[in-house]
């Protein structure tokens, strides 16, 4: 019988969507093509832009000429929160569950990821200076599985 390798698949995107679908914050995070990734898993690079300010417009000259400014902000995570989730690969083909990673990556998100990011944020915001806090019950919210 031959060798039957499978190349590595990447999940992280999928992960990523079920994450943004999960998250009540989600609303408050930026654009992913924003952010990007630091030299570590504890850190992110955020974008500092500048440009310059309006000139006067006029028929002769036409627009004045204005700069942009470009710099990244390196931030690390106040947190680091990580689990490796392990499955047999011979025990997932004898179930037949070919996609088990995504499925377990996906619940992994929706119940323990999201819901924790979500407090995480919350609890910042409720902390930060001069923000007040009101308990309310609102039963329209939506209700995550």
């Amino acid at each position: 019988m031959p060798n039957s390798i499978e190349f590595a698949k990447k999940y992280t995107g999928i992960l990523d969507e079920v994450y943004q679908r999960a998250a009540v914050s989600n609303c408050l995070n930026s654009g992913g093509n924003m952010v990007r990734a630091g030299r570590n898993a504890k850190e992110i690079l955020i974008p500092k832009i500048e440009v310059t300010g309006l000139g006067d417009y006029t028929r002769n000259v036409g627009y004045k000429t204005g700069s942009i400014t470009w710099t990244y902000e390196t931030h690390t995570f106040a947190y680091d929160r990580a689990i490796r989730l392990f499955a047999d690969v011979i025990d997932v083909e004898e179930a037949g569950i070919i996609d088990c990673f995504v499925q377990a990556g996906a619940e992994l998100q929706r119940t323990q990821v999201a819901p924790e990011g979500d407090a995480c944020t919350f609890s910042e915001i409720a902390s930060t200076e001069g923000v007040t806090t009101k308990t309310e019950v609102n039963l329209n919210l939506p209700r995550f599985r």
